[in-house]
């Protein structure tokens, strides 16, 4: 478990179910960030999931760009 785990949040795509730890930190942040933007804190959550998720994606499609070391 990590240290200052605030909240687990569950998404379920097509294929793959993610679980995402979010610090306290990171959820307080986030709290304001919402409040600034006037959205609610759920949308806000979810937003930065699919953000983290694409940057997920982006790396995983360059991984067949490296050549190994022979």
């Amino acid at each position: 478990m990590v240290n200052g785990v605030k909240d687990n949040m569950v998404i379920k795509a097509k294929d793959v179910e993610i679980k995402v730890v979010i610090p306290r930190s990171t959820y307080r942040a986030l709290k304001v960030k919402c409040a600034l933007l006037d959205i609610t804190l759920r949308q806000g959550t979810t937003d930065m999931v699919e953000k983290w998720v694409k940057d997920v994606k982006k790396d995983i499609a360059g991984i067949d760009k490296i050549k190994p070391k022979a």
